[in-house]
């Protein structure tokens, strides 16, 4: 057992090892990544936060306006002063305004903007990449607009799927747009971990969006005190303004993308949106650490591996199943109330590797036995006999079991007199040539041969496999056994060999049947009182001078498809009671 756990041990670290460095690798990550997806998806009914409204410059507004886009900045002034009027906390636009426009109606712009006071505009950066250098550039609304309001950077960053998962990170000293927004709606805003990822508060389209025209006349369109005290963020929200669109594409892929049934994108705003809800409520989505991280795939594959102590294929792989299902619900609810990204998918891996690397195990196991047993038994089982044990060595139960077997015992007739007067080189031949076509025999009618006692031969039927006509198949060699001796003796005559008969005695009952020795070697036998009488009639065949003597327990088997002449009931050395015997002729044509 010490040996066993210290195995599985080994193999667990092992497991964890290589599934940790999968995890690290290009395709691990992205493996793990749309993990992360998942994450979000398994929540993709979750409300979004009632404190932030996106008022969307979308195309029921670009017909109510019957312009074509930009827009009047006089008319983003008339939108800041209605939403200032109607209570809104804090007014971002995620737009950039930094080329100037008409003087007048960049005036009334920043007239609106000052007379609001809590007011973020867009700016962005570009990045230009040079062979030698690199170029950066902030871009920035005029500075008629920054004189009234704040500023903060709009651009978001993509994975190598190009889905937004990171949060954005701040340039040289700039403030993003959505953390510039949170701290104008609240002054308790703390600054974002450096890794943070975006925690999604709901699907696409899930924030309350008003169209552009209806925010400039709340009164009349909307609910009394519809934007008071929230958190306001204008931006694009349309898919069919060539005007608009040329611009710049403000749609991107999100964790619900791939997962949700419709594959819709999420607008620029809404994804500012959900950063802005987790900076307010300070929500950010942190990662496991590196050593933490391998920690825990070791973790696992230790617990994958001792789960595969008794590897059944099917069973083993509910328990890896179940295993792997609990290790993805648990990295759900730290996800869910921690806000903590641990592994996702990636925890499949050791858990896949411990089952396959158990599964060889047990393969490779089983065909050695089958080796070991094939080499075992070859010697004494008929080939039928071999393969049906090979198929499922489980039918031999090592260390013996109770069965029902047929025994028999042949003897050559006289042979120690036989042997003095031959010389040991014709003993040895004419025994080889004696054994060998006897062994046949009963190997052809799927005898198991048990041993070879100088001319004697011990076999019996009905194990290691079962057999229905164990008694009739005993019989049917036993005939073919003396049948094949009248050649033989022909043969041993004219090589100058003496003739030579035998004397067979057959026997049904039950016996113990395994393998029978010690821990270094051992046997495949029977053993038993059956075995016994066995042995006891092939010796009372000289007495009555008869061929083959089988007991009643086998007449019983085979009665009506054998030809036998009753001996009656005798006394057999070593038995106190009677037994019933009879001698076996010949077997009847079916």
């Amino acid at each position: 057992m010490k040996n066993k756990i210290i195995l599985h041990s080994a193999a667990g670290i092992l497991c964890g090892f290589l599934a940790w460095t999968f995890s690290i690798s290009n395709l691990g990550e992205l493996v793990e990544l749309k993990g992360y997806d998942l994450l979000h998806f398994s929540r993709s009914r979750a409300g979004a936060p009632e404190e932030i409204i996106l008022v969307a410059i979308d195309e029921p507004s670009f017909a109510e306006f019957g312009r074509q886009w930009p827009w009047p900045r006089s008319l983003h002034g008339k939108l800041v002063d209605s939403l200032n009027r109607a209570g809104a906390a804090v007014i971002g636009f995620d737009i950039l305004f930094s080329e100037p426009s008409l003087q007048a109606e960049d005036r009334a712009f920043a007239a609106a903007i000052r007379r609001a006071g809590k007011v973020v505009l867009a700016s962005d950066v570009n990045v230009a990449n040079d062979i030698k250098y690199q170029r950066v550039t902030l871009i920035e609304p005029i500075q008629e607009f920054r004189d009234h309001s704040r500023t903060g950077l709009i651009s978001v960053d993509m994975d190598r799927d190009y889905v937004v998962r990171q949060l954005p990170k701040a340039h040289e000293g700039e403030i993003t747009f959505p953390e510039q927004v949170a701290r104008l709606y609240s002054d308790n805003t703390h600054r974002a971990p450096g890794d943070a990822l975006i925690f999604y508060t709901a699907p696409p389209e899930s924030f309350k969006t008003v169209s552009y025209y209806q925010a400039l006349e709340p009164e009349k369109f909307l609910p009394k005190n519809f934007f008071k005290g929230k958190a306001v963020i204008v931006g694009r929200a349309t898919s069919a303004s060539p005007e608009l669109q040329k611009t710049q594409t403000d749609y991107f892929a999100t964790p619900f993308l791939f997962l949700s049934a419709n594959n819709r994108t999420m607008s620029g705003m809404e994804i500012h949106a959900n950063i802005v809800a987790d900076f307010i409520d300070e929500k950010f989505v942190t990662k496991l650490s590196g050593l933490k991280r391998a920690m825990l795939f070791l973790l696992l594959g230790l617990i994958a591996s001792f789960i595969q102590i008794r590897w059944r294929p099917i069973m083993s792989g509910l328990f890896s199943i179940s295993f792997a299902a609990a290790c993805l619900f648990a990295a759900y609810l730290t996800f869910e109330r921690y806000r903590l990204w641990v592994p996702t998918l990636t925890t499949a891996v050791p858990i896949a590797l411990s089952y396959t690397v158990f599964g060889i195990n047990a393969y490779l196991t089983s065909e050695r036995r089958k080796r070991e047993m094939k080499k075992a038994f070859s010697h004494y089982l008929s080939p039928a006999i071999l393969t049906s044990v090979l198929a499922d060595p489980n039918h031999v139960r090592l260390g013996g079991e109770r069965v029902e077997a047929t025994i028999l015992f042949s003897d050559m007739a006289g042979f120690t007199s036989i042997s003095e007067k031959l010389q040991p080189e014709a003993v040895s031949r004419l025994i080889n040539r004696y054994m060998t076509a006897m062994t046949g025999i009963i190997l052809a009618y799927n005898g198991t041969i048990d041993k070879f006692i100088g001319d004697a031969v011990m076999a019996f039927w009905g194990a290691p496999v079962a057999d229905p006509d164990h008694a009739l198949n005993a019989c049917r060699a036993a005939v073919a056994m003396q049948e094949r001796l009248e050649g033989l003796r022909n043969e041993f005559r004219e090589d100058g060999l003496p003739e030579v008969t035998i004397r067979i005695g057959i026997n049904t009952g039950t016996v113990i049947a395994g393998n029978m020795g010690s821990a270094e070697l051992f046997d495949y036998t029977v053993l038993g009182d059956a075995v016994n009488l066995a042995s006891r009639l092939e010796g009372a065949n000289k007495e009555f001078g008869t061929g083959i003597l089988i007991s009643g327990h086998v007449h019983e088997k085979v009665a009506g498809k054998v030809d036998v002449r009753s001996i009656g009931k005798i006394g057999v050395k070593g038995k106190t009671e009677v037994v019933e015997v009879f001698e076996l002729i010949a077997m009847k044509s079916p």
